[in-house]
This record gives C-alpha cells, structure tokens and sequence, in this order.
C-alpha cells in the first residue's frame, strides 16, 4: 500500500517538527527502504523525501500548554526594592569588616607561631653547638691524630715505582 500523503524535504520536515537536518537524515537512514522515505533522482544526486504522515508519528507535537504568566497585582514597589538592595550593601560590608578582622587576628597567630618555631630552632641551635664544643675539648689535639708512617728508605723502591717505573 503506497503512501498517499504529501512528502517532505529533509530540510522542510527538520523545520516543521523544530529538529535538525543531521536528526531527520538519521531517521531517513533507519527507514530508507519503507514506504515512509521516497528517493527522488536530481542532477545533484538522490534527494530523500519524507512523509508527513511518518514523520508527525516519530515527532507528536506537544499538546501541552505552558501556562499563561500574569503580572502579580501588588508586587513591591521601586523604594522597597531600593530599600532592601541597601540592607543587602550594608551586610555584606559588615560581613567583609568581619572577614578582614578575621584575617588580621590569624596574621598575628601566625606571626606568634612562626616567633615560637624561631624561638626553637635558636634554642636547639645553641645546644648542638654546646655539644660540639664539648666533643672538640674529648679530641685529642690535631698532632697526635696526624701521626704520619715513617718514609721509605731512599734507597728502597715503594710498589708503584716498581710497577710504573718511576
């Protein structure tokens, strides 16, 4: 049973059911060979037809409604929109005044403890250097350590003028 119904283009049925052409070329494809999709010859080449019919099947236009908006009859009025844009300023001022005293008492905790870390490291530092000037009185003076071996005879070879000859 051939279809009756008018045919579309790919580009007239994209803008009746507000799709785009890549989605209807797709539906096309998936029904090419139906009586749904029509093939016609032009001298650019294959022009794809689709039915309205088809078409209005695959894409039911909506039948809801969206609900009509109305103007609420006692909204407020510009001087109380200005008035609570103002309490809005003066809060988040007060918010940023709190923000700011915030940041200046943890910059004088960071400050105290950075004052405690230095405090520290000086304290150890003093220490280790207390300990290294009580392990350089226990060494013996630095004569007693260098105590060099007794020269080779000088008529005596020692082992690299043996090998090297020199």
């Amino acid at each position: 049973m051939k279809n009756t119904s008018p045919f579309l283009t790919i580009k007239q049925a994209a803008q009746q059911v507000n799709k785009s052409e890549q989605t209807i070329r797709r539906l096309v494809k998936q029904h090419v060979k139906t009586s749904h999709i029509q093939v016609e010859q032009t001298p650019k080449g294959d022009t794809y037809l689709i039915s309205q019919t088809f078409l209005a099947q695959q894409y039911p236009a909506p039948t809801e409604q969206l609900p009509v908006i109305s103007e609420p009859e006692s909204g407020p009025t510009v001087a109380q929109l200005q008035q609570q844009l103002a309490e809005r300023d003066q809060t988040i001022q007060q918010l940023q005044h709190r923000l700011l005293e915030q940041n200046d008492v943890l910059n004088a905790l960071t400050s105290q403890v950075n004052s405690q870390r230095i405090g520290r490291i000086e304290e150890l530092l003093l220490s280790q250097n207390e300990q290294l000037g009580e392990l350089q009185k226990r060494l013996p003076e630095p004569a007693e350590v260098l105590q060099l071996p007794p020269a080779p005879a000088p008529g005596k070879k020692g082992l690299w003028q043996r090998l090297f000859g020199l």
